[in-house]
Order: C-alpha cells, then sequence, then structure tokens
C-alpha cells in the first residue's frame, strides 16, 4: 500500500511540475520592417558586419570605459545613460579597468538604407548584437579583485552604400 502511494505521488508531482513550464516562442522575422524607423528602406539580403569593425568599436567602447570620455561613445537613445554614469562615477573604483577577455557572438541584427541628415546621402545601417566576456579588475585593501561578466553590446554601425 505505501509503495501504492509513493508512485501515484510520484506521478502526480511530474505532471503537476509539467503544467508550470512556459513556453516562449522563438522570435521570427515574420515582421522584419516593423521596428524600423520611419523614412528608411529595409536591406533585402542582410550582409554580416565585419568581425574585425565590430572587434574594433568593442575595444573603443571598453577603452572609453570608466572615463569623461565614455558617455561621448554611448548613443542619446542609450537607456539610462545618466544613471549608468553616475553608477561608474560613484560606485566603481577609479583604478578600475574593463578587460575584454572574449568576443563570442556577432550577429547583425537589422540593417536598413537611411538618409544622413548632414549630407543627405544614403547609408547602410547596422543594428549589431555582440556577446562579449569582460572583467573588472582594481585593487583594494584586501588585494587583487576581478569579477568576471558577459556583456551584449548592441552597436549602430553606419557605411556609406555600394555604388
Amino acid at each position: 500500500m505505501f509503495l501504492i502511494i509513493l508512485l501515484i505521488l510520484g506521478v502526480t508531482n511530474a505532471s503537476h511540475a509539467r503544467q508550470f513550464r512556459l513556453m516562449t516562442p522563438i522570435a521570427s522575422p515574420e515582421e522584419p520592417n516593423a521596428q524600423l524607423p520611419d523614412g528608411v528602406m529595409p536591406v533585402e539580403n542582410v550582409q554580416p558586419v565585419p568581425r574585425a569593425k565590430v572587434e574594433a568599436l568593442v575595444k573603443e567602447v571598453i577603452e572609453k570605459w570608466n572615463t569623461f570620455e565614455m558617455a561621448s561613445t554611448l548613443s542619446e537613445q542609450f537607456y539610462d545613460k545618466s544613471r549608468l554614469m553616475d553608477v561608474v562615477e560613484t560606485g566603481v573604483p577609479r583604478d578600475a579597468t574593463l578587460r575584454i577577455q572574449a568576443i563570442r557572438g556577432i550577429q547583425t541584427v537589422q540593417q536598413y538604407i537611411a538618409p544622413n541628415p548632414e549630407n543627405g546621402r544614403n547609408e547602410i545601417v547596422s543594428i549589431v548584437s555582440a556577446t562579449v566576456l569582460t572583467q573588472l579588475e582594481f585593487n583594494t585593501g584586501i588585494g587583487f579583485t576581478r569579477f568576471p561578466g558577459t556583456n551584449e553590446f548592441i552597436l549602430k554601425i553606419t557605411s556609406a552604400v555600394p555604388p
């Protein structure tokens, strides 16, 4: 009898646990133009941005980290830019450095043709995602401290439209 009760409880618990799993659909390009800015044309065949160009831009952002120049590398559209700058200013030691451990995945998420507001010429705008393994390093009263992390950089890269 005891064995039967244990089996029933085991089956009930296993089926009960399955009910709490959420099915999240995988994002698909059903509406690729849904989030494009006004007045732009989507690119039919998205071309990946060269890895070397993305790596150079990520390195540029990392080099300016924890300096007054960091704010100039962030877009005005960067969410909570002033809060990030305040946290870096008040919560991170002055001698802290951020190092790139590895740049993993690089993916061109979106690409469109938009007019340049300065000269009126069309240019290709690429929104690129780069997954970067970083490490924050600094010295404290107890010695050398490091904090590894994984960050996603969303880069907006513009280039001339090829003739």
